[in-house]
């Protein structure tokens, strides 16, 4: 892809669209958003191609992408917030999501038993601050909540923790 093969970038297309289209629904309702964004991410990724250095430091073109896919997902919010009301919030499926199913075999033994212990409200930050690398600002807007909310939520995911694992 880094040298313009049209092919490639088809691939990375073919298998990671479908994927990050779920994993943005969960962040945002509002199918226009998630299109626009799945449209800026994937032309951002075409462009800078042959920037990506993730490999030599350890990173996939998967989380590159995800990066890419997430911050530009913030920027539409900000976009819009100039606009109209924030779009609501994807409603959580009773069925425990793929991504949760994936983060529990991956994340196994006491941590994972300590994830699992947590409310759903700090997992929820936790996840967004940790395993997606939001800024507080940045899951402040995408869960709707106050910046100081996020805050305290993340204190106590941590406190909680920390306890659990000690």
């Amino acid at each position: 892809m880094a040298r313009g093969d049209r092919g490639a970038f088809d691939e990375l297309y073919r298998r990671t669209s479908p994927w990050l289209a779920v994993r943005l629904r969960r962040r945002c309702a509002d199918e226009q958003i998630v299109a626009e964004v799945m449209q800026e991410a994937y032309l951002a990724v075409w462009r800078a191609a042959g920037a990506f250095a993730g490999s030599a430091v350890g990173g996939t073109a998967v989380g590159w992408l995800w990066t890419i896919a997430a911050r530009r997902l913030v920027d539409a919010f900000r976009r819009r917030a100039h606009h109209a009301k924030p779009p609501v919030a994807a409603e959580r499926a009773v069925v425990p999501a793929a991504e949760d199913e994936a983060l529990a075999g991956t994340v196994g033994g006491d941590v994972g038993d300590a994830l699992r212990q947590l409310a759903p409200e700090l997992r929820e930050v936790l996840q967004a601050m940790v395993l997606d690398g939001f800024s507080v600002r940045e899951t402040a807007m995408l869960l709707r909540l106050p910046e100081g909310t996020v805050k305290t939520r993340a204190r106590r995911a941590r406190i909680m923790m920390r306890k659990a694992l000690a």
